[in-house]
């Protein structure tokens, strides 16, 4: 596997996993310094982002979902070929939530202007008043597998921490493909990182340069 410009996650967590894992964002290291790293820029890399589980874990563990998503792409791809940026959510209803929805329809608007951006989304459904997130995890795994079945990229990279996508890993490795997952350690799946070949850490000091 490539060198990567990371600190080794194994001596601050206490789990026991099978998979690579890497802290992003370890004492002096930011977007600067993790890019210097090379990688491969033959290797094709798509990244699949889970909006809603992002949006959480930024809003918790770094107080701001203000993220420059260019900048956040390329430091996951760290120096790979960047294929496709797809990112996933849930939209509103504006009847229900008129100036929530009114603030996701304009966030979506900006995101759109990010270079290689793919953006789906799912309607929010209401059971008894409350939001209700369905089948955006749905169009995440039939994506990541149709991806690597029709061979779209060498390396997938799950921005999530929801276990559900365990089985996705597994068969998007058959395929002969290899799987990073990325998220912060308050909000990972240990059964989706051993799921994955490589585990990538998020932290706030890692994503400094890609607050706006």
């Amino acid at each position: 596997m490539r060198k990567m410009v990371l600190s080794r996650l194994d001596s601050i967590s206490r789990g026991a996993y099978n998979t690579s894992q890497v802290l992003l964002g370890g004492p002096r290291m930011g977007l600067s310094e993790f890019s210097q790293s090379p990688g491969d820029r033959a290797e094709r890399v798509q990244i699949y982002i889970d909006g809603s589980n992002l949006y959480h874990a930024l809003k918790t563990e770094c107080g701001s979902t203000k993220l420059d998503y260019f900048r956040f792409s390329k430091l996951l791809a760290n120096g790979r070929k960047l294929i496709r940026l797809n990112y996933y959510t849930a939209t509103l209803d504006p009847t229900r939530e008129p100036e929530p929805a009114k603030r996701h329809q304009k966030f979506l608007d900006s995101l759109r202007h990010v270079p290689y951006v793919s953006i789906k989304h799912r309607p929010l459904h209401y059971a008894k008043g409350l939001p209700l997130e369905k089948g955006v995890d749905i169009l995440i795994a039939t994506d990541m597998l149709t991806g690597a079945l029709r061979n779209c990229y060498d390396t997938a990279i799950l921005v999530s921490g929801d276990g559900d996508f365990v089985e996705v890993l597994e068969e998007i490795k058959r395929a002969g493909k290899q799987v990073e997952n990325a998220t912060f350690l308050s909000s990972r799946s240990d059964a989706l990182i051993n799921a994955a070949d490589l585990f990538i850490g998020l932290t706030k000091e890692g994503l400094k340069d890609c607050f706006r």
